[in-house]
């Protein structure tokens, strides 16, 4: 029988991820106001967002920790008013210094929703894939009207307003679930609602270091990618896009709406069983696409980067649905605690990469070519995991003879 609390879970989630990608995001598509406002070069600015990133990933294990402790409903909870209040303060900021520490307390706090949104829904559901694909979605459709919601707010109240109007949405989210907690309509659990299939102590171990190495390469690789959108997306087509930034945001958000529908396909196979098979593939599929984008310019970018967004989405339910399959629930927030504490260097560094790669005269290619690189190396490395087969043993996180 499914878990009474596993629609309004799934609503929730839902919604948390959708805001924690349009607060995260925010920034990229802001600081093309700020750069003529406060007279400074691009690469100097978005440099501001490289602490908030290190906060997403050092603050993911112990928001994962305390979720097994204390129980996921508490700490969603924290990470609803704690973001919102992060973002409303970037709002406020005087200058870049204020700005930074914003956003650095923004990222802390986004830390949350990652570990504990995906273990709060993996407990709770029969069909994961089905169900972290639908949650996944909403975070891509959260990334996508990010830069739509950054840049129509900036034209039409300011930049201020970019990050302010979407922290009180977040608030009074976090009002909504701590009155469906109190009233009992979203309760913890102690225990998955699946069936649990344990697998291979083997296979633990032998999946827990292909997917360290994966997921920390393709961290680099998405926090650089979407770093550099909003302003790829202006170099090539910004000119016929018309003033201010609602024009970039508008493509962009079309970029990943389009993008985002992989995530059912991904989510689909990864319930019938083909887990590794789609994750391998999807890798094989974003390198080529990698390539494809150097090669163009203008409206052909379009293009290439709705098929760089599809094939980033198709592999994230599944990597998700990985994770819970090598690991016992009672250590499941742990577990993508650890997941996204791989952040903690791995994307400030790709949002390094960005500052560090890009100027007037090459534009993006030597970073698009860098990429490529690098997703070349978790091509090869993933195809290491684990083959199907019956499960039977321990699982990730409790190794026992």
């Amino acid at each position: 029988m499914a878990s009474p609390s596993a629609r309004p879970v799934l609503i929730f989630a839902s919604i948390g991820h959708a805001l924690f990608h349009i607060l995260v995001a925010l920034f990229v598509t802001v600081v093309l106001a700020l750069e003529p406002l406060w007279e400074r070069p691009y690469e100097s600015l978005i440099a501001l967002w490289t602490l908030g990133a290190l906060m997403l990933g050092l603050g993911a294990p112990l928001a994962g920790w305390l979720s097994d402790r204390f129980g996921e409903v508490r700490v969603m909870i924290a990470y609803f008013f704690g973001i919102g209040t992060a973002a409303v303060l970037c709002g406020l900021a005087d200058g870049p210094r204020s700005l930074q520490l914003a956003l650095a307390l923004m990222g802390l706090f986004g830390a949350i929703y990652h570990p504990v949104g995906t273990a709060w829904v993996v407990k709770n559901v029969h069909r994961r894939g089905r169900s972290i694909a639908m949650v996944g979605i909403s975070g891509s459709i959260g990334t996508a009207v990010a830069a739509l919601v950054a840049g129509g707010l900036a034209d039409l109240a300011g930049w201020r307003a970019a990050f302010i109007v979407p922290g009180i949405v977040t608030l009074v989210a976090g009002i909504a679930l701590t009155g469906a907690y109190v009233t009992g309509r979203v309760v913890d659990r102690r225990a998955d609602v699946a069936p649990v299939v344990e697998p291979r102590r083997g296979d633990v171990r032998r999946a827990f270091v292909v997917l360290v190495v994966t997921m920390s390469l393709t961290t680099v690789a998405y926090y650089a990618f979407t770093t550099m959108l909003p302003k790829w997306v202006e170099r090539e087509v910004g000119a016929s896009l018309g003033d201010g930034l609602a024009g970039i945001g508008a493509l962009v958000t079309v970029i990943y709406l389009v993008g985002a529908t992989a995530q059912f396909v991904g989510g689909h196979y990864a319930d019938k069983g083909l887990a590794k098979e789609v994750y391998v593939a999807s890798f094989a599929l974003k390198l080529g696409a990698l390539l494809l984008a150097a090669l163009f310019g203008g409206w052909p970018v379009v293009l290439a980067a709705i098929l760089i967004v599809f094939v980033f989405d198709i592999a994230a339910p599944v990597e998700n649905l990985l994770i819970a399959q090598y690991t016992p629930s009672r250590r499941r927030g742990l577990a993508y605690g650890i997941r996204g504490g791989i952040a903690i260097v791995a994307a400030p560094l790709g949002v390094q990469l960005v500052a560090w790669l890009f100027d007037d005269r090459s534009g993006f290619d030597p970073l698009l070519y860098a990429l490529a690189g690098i997703v070349l190396v978790i091509l090869a490395v993933s195809g290491f995991l684990p083959g199907r087969r019956r499960m039977i043993g321990d699982s990730l996180l409790n190794p026992k003879s």
